[in-house]
């Protein structure tokens, strides 16, 4: 009888270090969750400020302007046109 109280005992306290061990475990997990949603908030931010910047730099209008006064871009002559058909 007292074998098996003393192999019980250790049951509990290696059931007790097990709780312990895992509490610990959630915790560090829940901390990587909570800073990875972070960097995910942060991401989703600085995606949508690249959207918005890069809406503004293909504006067609933008794209004109610079083609035509800072590149000297003109469209072409007809007689510089060639059309191919397959």
């Amino acid at each position: 009888m007292r074998a098996l109280n003393l192999f019980l005992l250790v049951l509990v306290v290696a059931s007790a270090l097990a709780v312990v061990v895992l509490v610990a475990e959630d915790r560090r997990l829940t901390q990587q969750i909570a800073v990875a949603r972070d960097g995910i908030e942060r991401l989703d931010g600085t995606y949508a400020e690249l959207q918005l910047e890069e809406g503004t730099l293909t504006a067609q209008g933008r794209i004109e302007r610079i083609a035509t006064e800072e590149l000297g871009m003109r469209p072409p002559a007809e007689d510089q046109i060639t059309v191919v058909f397959r």
